[in-house]
């Protein structure tokens, strides 16, 4: 017994000869302690699922990374997804709290509908459909156009459409848009964040741990490509790609041209590391107005050198462990 209790891993000792306390270390070994403890605790908290504490459904979320890859869930709008248990900060969120960043489009859409009814959702960058599948089923738009360019994010994207019985309202595309078509480009993949891989451009630093990430090929297309007949009145487009927004825009004449609204996330970091900050400004140009969507109430901001000099100051540097400092802007022409 304590030739075993010494060396742990020497197989050939039997388990049955082992006294209660030694066969629970082996488990313990070969389960791993977190694994043991969590698959216990998941026993517990099966019957919190419903619960509207969001520390305890937090909690029960946590767990399910070391039973499943997934977990599916229904919030009260009948909304149904199925999420990644390894992502903290998009599945979490709707898990926990039953939407994310919706919000933000409730806000942009009450401050357009003042003069306009917006009726289509072009949501690119839509991860699993957490802006697009809510916005569609709680009739704050009749349609959507989805483009995802991560094969995972697409899949699933695609089966939650199905769950939720919008496959005649939602449009589903598996591209990169960028400013060229049918080009096969670098991305990066953050292993612990589905919604924060990005499209490899001119690196120029690495805060977050970019360097360690898996990089995948992906196909891209032009916006212009794939939506040539967007509308002033009617179309709300929608940009998250982590950085990578203004060759979109570069890919986007036609969009411009049309005076569509358009919202991109406004990421100095990841514009900044993918040496793109000075082509964001450029791009701004090309519209007339833009508006905070973080500002509590929303007001336009002509786009001339002082407006724009005013939005690239004051943002202080990331440094690594802390949170990502960004806005949403709304960017409209005349």
């Amino acid at each position: 017994m304590k030739k075993y209790k010494n060396d742990i891993k020497n197989i050939s000792i039997s388990f049955l000869n082992l006294n209660l306390f030694g066969k629970f270390k082996v488990i313990l070994k070969i389960l791993g302690i977190r694994k043991f403890i969590y698959n216990t605790l998941y026993f517990f908290l099966t019957g919190i699922t419903k619960s509207k504490n969001y520390f305890l459904k937090g909690i029960f979320f946590d767990t399910q990374k070391y039973r499943s890859e997934y977990i599916i869930t229904k919030n009260k709008f009948n909304e149904k997804f199925i999420l990644f248990t390894n992502d903290n900060i998009i599945s979490k969120e709707i898990y926990v709290n039953e939407e994310f960043d919706l919000k933000k489009l409730k806000k942009t859409l009450k401050f357009l509908n003042k003069k306009k009814k917006i009726e289509n959702l072009y949501d690119i960058g839509a991860n699993l459909g957490v802006i697009c599948i809510p916005a569609v089923k709680r009739g704050l738009v009749k349609k959507a156009f989805a483009v995802e360019a991560e094969l995972h994010n697409f899949e699933l994207l695609k089966t939650n459409v199905v769950l939720n019985n919008l496959e005649n309202k939602i449009s589903i595309y598996n591209y990169a848009l960028s400013n060229q078509d049918d080009q096969e480009i670098e991305m990066e993949l953050a292993e612990d964040s589905p919604g924060d891989h990005r499209i490899k451009s001119q690196v120029k630093f690495n805060i977050h741990g970019e360097e360690n990430r898996k990089i995948i090929k992906v196909k891209t297309k032009k916006f212009d490509t794939l939506f040539n007949k967007t509308k002033q009145d009617n179309d709300l487009i929608w940009i998250d790609t982590q950085g990578y927004e203004p060759v979109i825009l570069q890919g986007a004449k036609k969009l411009i041209e049309s005076k569509a609204p358009v919202v991109i996330e406004f990421w100095p970091y990841a514009l900044k590391r993918a040496n793109l900050w000075e082509k964001m400004f450029e791009v701004l140009k090309h519209f007339n107005f833009y508006v905070d969507l973080s500002n509590q109430e929303l007001y336009l901001n002509k786009i001339n050198e002082d407006s724009l000099k005013k939005l690239s100051e004051g943002w202080e540097e990331e440094k690594k462990g802390m949170y990502s400092l960004y806005t949403d802007i709304l960017l409209l022409r005349e």
